[in-house]
Parts: C-alpha cells; sequence; structure tokens
C-alpha cells in the first residue's frame, strides 16, 4: 500500500508523542486513543502479557457503551487475565487477542459472529449483557525490538460515514501495525525510564544510612545507564547499531590501530535502487526491506571487532579490523551474493534487492585523517554504483 504523505507524518508526529510521553497510563490511553481514532473505531481495548502468561486488560474503551476502564482517567479495569496457555499446554489459539500474541500476526475478523475457528462466547456474552453488537476485529500484536510480544493492541466495530459499524479495510493493517510498533519501542523506553527512577528515589531514601547497600543499589543505577545507552546505539528501524555508534567505535579503533599498526578496512554498502522500492511498496515495505538487508548483512560478521551499522538512508558501513583488502573483497562479494539471492517478503510483498559495495584498507598512523579511510571507500561505493551496481569495487582498483 502506498501511504497517503499526510498520514505518514500524522504517524511520525504520533510516534513523537508517545516516546515524550512521561506517565505510563497516558502513554497506555494514548495509545488506544490514536489507534482508535487512525482507524474510525468505535471500541478498543489494549492487552499487556505478564509475566504469568496471560493478558491483562490495561485500558478498555467503548463509544456507543460510554465504557472508559483502566488509562490516566478511567475507572479501574476488573476483568480478569486472559491465559496464553491452555491447561493442556497448547497455545490458546480460540480467543483472537491470545492468538495474536501466540503467533505475532495481525488478525482482521470482518465479522466475529461468522468466524468458525475461534470462541465467541465471550463476545456474544459481552453484547447479551449490554445490548452492543460486536462485529469487526482487528488485532495487532505490539512486538518489541527482541520479536517478543509485549500486548496486543484491539479494535473494535468500524465505522462508516453514517456511523453504523463495519469491517476494518486491509489497507489499515499496516497504519495501525506502524502505529502498533511505536507503541512498542514507547512502552519498553517507559518500563526502563520507570526503573531508573525508581532505582533513584530508592537511593536517596537509603543513602544516609546503609553505605553498602548505597554503592549495591548505584550499581544497578549503572547497568540500568548501560542498557539505556546501548538502547539509544540501535537504529529503529533496523535493529542494528546506528551512526553515533559507528562514529564512536570507529574512532577508538583507529587510535589503537595507530598503536598496535594493523590493517583496518572499512566497507560500505548501499541498497541499489531503494528509492524504487519505497515507491513502489511504501515507506513501511521500505523500512522492512531496509531491516532484512541490515539483517543479512549482520550475520555475515561474528568477530567481536566486527561493527555493522546503518550509515544513513540506505547506506551500511562495517569496520574490520585486522583485515587486509583481498579477504575484504572476498567476504564484500559474499555479502553481494547473499542479499542478490535472498527474496524478503516486506509489508506482504515478495521483494529482490541488490547491493553496491565499496571497501578500502589501509595500516593508520598519526599523520592520517581516521575520515580519508571512509572517504575512499565511498569513493569506490561511487565507483561501484556508476559502474553498473550490484557489484564490489575496491579502492585500489577505482581509475
Amino acid at each position: 500500500m502506498k501511504i497517503n504523505p499526510d498520514i505518514y507524518r500524522r504517524l511520525i508526529d504520533i510516534g513523537r508523542a508517545l516516546s515524550a510521553e512521561k506517565n505510563i497510563d497516558n502513554l497506555l490511553e494514548r495509545i488506544l486513543q490514536e489507534a482508535k481514532s487512525m482507524a474510525n473505531a468505535d471500541a478498543g481495548t489494549l492487552y499487556l502479557r505478564t509475566n504469568y502468561h496471560a493478558l491483562q486488560f490495561a485500558i478498555v474503551l467503548n463509544d456507543t457503551l460510554k465504557i472508559h476502564q483502566g488509562g490516566k482517567s478511567g475507572t479501574p479495569v476488573s476483568l480478569p487475565d486472559i491465559p496464553l496457555v491452555l491447561e493442556d499446554g497448547e497455545p490458546n489459539l480460540k480467543n483472537i487477542a491470545t492468538r495474536s500474541a501466540c503467533t505475532g500476526e495481525t488478525i482482521n475478523i470482518e465479522d466475529v459472529y461468522s468466524a468458525s475457528d475461534i470462541d465467541t462466547s465471550g463476545t456474544r456474552h459481552f453484547d447479551d449483557l449490554t445490548g452492543y453488537r460486536s462485529k469487526s476485529f482487528l488485532t495487532v500484536p505490539l512486538r518489541n525490538y527482541r520479536g517478543e510480544t509485549i500486548g496486543i493492541l484491539q479494535l473494535l466495530n468500524a465505522l462508516d460515514e453514517d456511523g453504523e459499524p463495519t469491517f476494518f479495510p486491509h489497507d489499515m493493517e499496516p497504519l495501525i501495525e506502524a502505529l502498533a510498533s511505536q507503541a512498542a519501542v514507547a512502552l519498553e523506553n517507559r518500563y526502563l525510564l520507570d526503573e531508573q527512577e525508581d532505582l533513584k528515589r530508592q537511593l536517596e531514601r537509603e543513602v544516609d544510612e546503609r553505605t553498602e547497600e548505597l554503592k549495591s543499589a548505584l550499581e544497578k543505577l549503572s547497568e540500568a545507564h548501560i542498557i539505556l545507552k546501548e538502547l539509544t546505539t540501535i537504529d529503529a528501524v533496523t535493529g542494528i547499531r546506528n551512526r553515533q555508534y559507528f562514529d564512536e567505535v570507529y574512532n577508538q579503533e583507529w587510535r589503537r590501530a595507530v598503536r598496535q599498526q594493523y590493517p583496518m578496512t572499512i566497507m560500505l554498502l548501499d541498497i541499489d535502487h531503494f528509492k524504487r522500492v519505497n515507491d513502489t511498496y511504501g515507506h513501511l515495505a521500505g523500512d522492512e526491506c531496509l531491516s532484512a538487508v541490515a539483517k543479512d548483512v549482520d550475520s555475515m560478521f561474528n568477530r567481536p571487532s566486527d561493527v555493522v551499522a546503518r550509515y544513513g538512508g540506505e547506506e551500511f558501513i562495517v569496520i574490520l579490523p585486522y583485515v587486509e583488502i583481498e579477504n575484504a573483497r572476498t567476504l564484500a562479494e559474499q555479502v553481494r551474493r547473499r542479499i542478490e539471492t535472498h527474496s524478503m517478503e516486506a509489508d506482504g510483498h515478495k521483494i529482490s534487492v541488490t547491493i553496491s559495495v565499496g571497501i578500502a584498507s589501509l595500516i593508520p598512523s598519526d599523520g592520517i585523517d581516521p575520515k580519508v579511510l571512509v572517504g575512499n571507500a565511498d569513493v569506490a561505493l561511487y565507483q561501484a554504483k556508476s559502474g553498473g551496481r550490484n557489484r564490489v569495487v575496491a579502492f585500489d582498483e577505482v581509475e
């Protein structure tokens, strides 16, 4: 689906607003309200996954029935948790929300009463008690950067222009999935920051009376800061390291190579004709394509000293200490062939792309600016792209 630029900008604005929200209850309510508004849904529920293999109702909204439970301003939610695992040990796939949590898939049901493979008894009971008429469900998992489902966003009864219940169009799914992805990142960050604040308050209470306990708590706080710093070095789209991390590690590695006089190689990779992917399949597919390529590239470099990062746009960069140009050329060819032969799934489309690679190598010294090595790799990359793309060019081959 090609996203309307206004909708895309709105998603970006929503993502920023969610990241800035400081209160967890406010955040939960904002997530569900934004999703309801974007999909023009009459009702919705946000579940959070508990440590006891269950889904907990965090917030429930229903405009028709004027129900507002949970969040910053609603009454407490009194509904029981929904188990993710049945008594026989099998995953609970009968309930819509738990099925989405167990499978990690978006579920779009046009008419719940016509669905044959789900348990509608709870829905029917709710409708009988309230006089409500449940119809369509759009259920999307909230997944963190490790691919774990931490919650479920469920919308109920899309409304047509006359305010009558209808189905959720399939082109709405990627928009709500994008919102769910932003929500998952915001929740994870909020949990981490709340944990930091709890540690900080605990330290302030104990500082005057327990010095040894204070030291232990300070260590925990330091660990939390390390985790937070680690998160800030991860590229949100691809899940690999970002440019900030590359700049820090590259400068450290350069100074070490100057002292020890070992070779360093830089590999710059660029996805060929990536604009066509965005123009043809939309930006969500483009982001998924970027992520797939990043994971493929990252999987090829397993030494502790190797660093793979997103350099900008559709460009990736690799630091290869102790690697000389011939070995780097072999590695680059292996990466290029892997991307060329990998057909990836992105936003429901099968997409194949190629990459161009530029490599450069030298032994650093005090008289050389670190930018020279990256610049040489960039020159080689330009030669690879201008020479037809889908190829590897080393700086020593540049004419």
